[in-house]
């Protein structure tokens, strides 16, 4: 693994969960816990045996927060404060910033108080790598937010102006998207349609909860070897 070339962002959209969890036969809310399970397992291994800079994770689309219901948005809101807690210490060992990416209208006030004070004890001004987490995130609602920051802020719309505006404005643009549920959802969703126009788009047939660390070094070993033939715009 030592000579493969990394992404410096990798961005996963993490599908099936509770498919996984209706064919188990179990509870639904068991896959959002191999999804919680999964992303701290591969967050711990990107950051601490990979240079890759940024690592997000989608946790919860603007469409999910309108059509899930109340039981279940309160427990994938209590993962998500668990997410910040779990990866405390080999966050902070890496010195690695963590950032929420998405609207803040609609989530509760308990939540956004907790991953606030995430944001403020990891945040590390000398180090260039991030741990992003989508929470009611969509790529046109990002745009939107931008839009009336921008326009109410009296901006020239240019992009460098509307991207400063923007959730992952200076960092990196994604140069790796990992997908399950390929055969039903070769799509992206509307997931970070601004940052990935050059990545290397990775689908697999498998079950969130079933894309280990092993998986992804599967993935990365594909972008390594795809990577030499691709011309980048930067």
């Amino acid at each position: 693994m030592n000579n493969l070339n990394y992404p410096k962002h990798i961005a996963v959209i993490p599908d099936w969960n509770r498919t996984w969890a209706k064919w188990k036969w179990y509870e639904p809310f068991v896959g959002h816990l191999e999804w919680f399970n999964r992303i701290v397992e591969l967050g711990k291994y990107i950051f601490e045996k990979t240079p890759i800079q940024v690592y997000t994770a989608w946790g919860l689309s603007t469409d999910n927060l309108t059509n899930r219901s109340e039981e279940e948005l309160s427990y994938l809101f209590e993962l998500y404060k668990k997410i910040g807690t779990d990866m405390f210490d080999v966050l902070r060992k890496n010195n690695i910033n963590f950032r929420i990416a998405g609207s803040r209208q609609g989530l509760p006030k308990h939540l956004l108080d907790f991953l606030d004070s995430k944001v403020e004890e990891l945040t590390f001004k000398d180090s260039n790598r991030y741990m992003f987490l989508a929470i009611n995130y969509g790529w046109q609602d990002e745009i939107l937010r931008a839009m009336e920051k921008m326009f109410k802020n009296n901006d020239e719309p240019t992009k460098e102006n509307l991207e400063k505006y923007m959730d992952f404005w200076n960092i990196p643009p994604v140069e790796l998207v990992i997908r399950t549920k390929q055969k039903l959802a070769k799509r992206l969703s509307w997931f970070m349609l601004w940052w990935i126009g050059y990545a290397q788009l990775y689908f697999t047939d498998l079950f969130f909860p079933e894309f280990n660390t092993e998986e992804l070094k599967k993935a990365l070993e594909w972008y390594s070897s795809t990577v030499k033939t691709q011309n980048y715009w930067k």
